[in-house]
């Protein structure tokens, strides 16, 4: 292992990734309309007949079947290889960026073919992967449905603390501090704020994802992703609130996609920007 160049490391994060893709695929499509993410197994939506697994691999069964549905020969839409190839891609970047920003490895062509050693690198680069990957359902989900799947939110709190068992990342007592503090001061802020304002101010699917950044990201990660993903509601929530306003009435924004974004970006870069913040208001 220690001899596999980093070029064979990417290509087995993009396959990875464009797996979970396919899965992320079925969840968008079956979470929000109440159908089991297991049983029935993968199917045709027109016909209902089963897709064998030869069909079912991500990009390539698209790709066999040119577009079209083995059973009915009707079209499968060009969304599910997009979405496969995305998280293929953000699952080769999570591993190059770690390798990158965690590991400090030069960009240049050598960087490639030289293999991996850090364990801090391999720590990083799972927790990066699980935050670029689990964007892509939370934006779909939340922002048509206003729902942030477990398997995102809860997933992220298990994914975390296994992850924090890799030498050179988080340490376990980190993950579970970040998890718990994270999210329950996540929900104690909601729930104030719902009593001062007579509504809901705060989903709870919001608050387990948090707790699963926290797991991943440690209590710091987790609250400079909280004020950076408040910073960018509130930019967007200016303009398009008014506009939700005159169209339904509600002008209600899922701040789930808002934490997703953030999320990866202070994984990488919160201290250095936390710094940069400190350096211009302070002057030191």
């Amino acid at each position: 292992m220690e001899e596999i160049p980093l070029w064979y490391w990417l290509a087995v994060f993009f396959a990875l990734g464009a797996c979970v893709g396919s899965f992320y695929n079925v969840i968008v499509y079956r979470m929000p309309r109440g159908i089991s993410l297991i049983n029935p197994p993968s199917h045709c939506p027109l016909c209902k007949k089963r897709i064998p697994i030869r069909y079912n691999l991500p990009i390539v069964g698209w790709l066999w079947l040119r577009g079209k549905s083995a059973c009915c020969h009707q079209p499968i839409s060009v969304i599910y290889p997009i979405g496969e190839s995305l998280c293929g891609l953000l699952g080769a970047l999570a591993l190059f960026s770690s390798v990158v920003v965690v590991g400090g490895a030069p960009l240049n062509a050598a960087l490639f073919s030289a293999p991996v050693h850090d364990p801090a690198v391999w720590a990083g680069a799972l927790a990066m992967a699980w935050l670029l990957l689990g964007a892509y359902p939370v934006c779909a989900v939340d922002c048509k449905y206003k729902l942030i799947p477990d398997s995102i939110s809860v997933g992220g709190i298990v994914a975390g603390i296994l992850i924090s068992l890799v030498p050179g990342g988080l340490s376990p007592f980190e993950s579970l501090l970040g998890a718990g503090v994270a999210g329950g001061g996540l929900y104690l802020v909601g729930f104030v704020a719902s009593k001062i304002l007579k509504k809901d101010a705060m989903g709870f699917g919001d608050v387990k994802l948090l707790a699963g950044y926290g797991a991943l990201m440690g209590l710091t990660g987790a609250v400079e992703t909280l004020i950076v993903a408040a910073l960018l509601g509130i930019l967007v929530m200016v303009p398009y609130g008014k506009l939700r306003r005159s169209e339904d009435g509600s002008g209600q924004i899922p701040f789930g996609p808002f934490l997703a974004v953030a999320a990866p970006f202070m994984f990488l870069w919160g201290e250095t920007l936390f710094n940069l913040y400190v350096t211009f208001v302070l002057g030191e």
